[in-house]
C-alpha cells in the first residue's frame, strides 16, 4: 500500500461522520479540499463573464499531478493544494483559494452573469468596484 493511500473507512451502519472523521481525517481531507476549490471556482465561473478565464483539476482527473491534489489554474498561474499540506486545516482551504483567485483576477470590462442560481455577490461586487460608473 503506498504512502499516498486512502483506504475506505469500514463499515459505517450506525456511525455518523462526526464520529468517523477523526478516525479518518485523510479519508474525508480528499472531498473536503476538492470542495472547497471547486466552490470558489464554480461561484467565480458561475458569475462572471469576460473576467481571467479560472479553471481546476485534480489528480483524480490528471495523472499528472501530485497524488490527492488539486490545481487551480488563474491565467497563467497555477495553484496546488495537497491533502498532505491540508490534512488538519481543511476549513481554510476555501478563504485561501478565495484571496488567491481574487487577487489575479482581471474583472475590468467583465459583467455580472445573472442566472437562475443566485450569482456569488462576493465577484458581483469585486466587478462592480473594477468597473466603475458601470452598472
Amino acid at each position: 500500500m503506498s504512502e499516498h493511500h486512502t483506504p475506505y473507512p469500514g463499515a459505517t451502519a450506525g456511525r455518523s461522520r462526526a464520529v468517523l472523521r477523526p478516525k479518518h481525517p485523510r479519508y474525508f481531507a480528499r472531498p473536503d479540499l476538492l470542495a472547497a476549490a471547486e466552490s470558489v471556482v464554480a461561484d467565480y465561473n458561475r458569475s462572471v463573464a469576460g473576467g481571467t478565464p479560472v479553471s481546476l483539476t485534480h489528480s483524480w482527473r490528471d495523472p499528472d499531478l501530485p497524488k490527492e491534489s488539486v490545481q487551480i489554474t488563474v491565467g497563467g498561474e497555477q495553484l496546488l493544494l495537497t491533502v498532505d499540506e491540508w490534512l488538519d486545516r481543511t476549513e481554510l482551504v476555501e478563504p485561501y483559494v478565495m484571496a488567491w483567485v481574487s487577487s489575479r483576477v482581471r474583472l475590468e470590462g467583465a459583467k455580472a452573469v445573472r442566472s437562475r442560481g443566485r450569482g456569488e455577490p462576493t465577484w458581483h461586487d469585486a466587478i462592480r468596484r473594477a468597473n466603475p460608473g458601470r452598472r
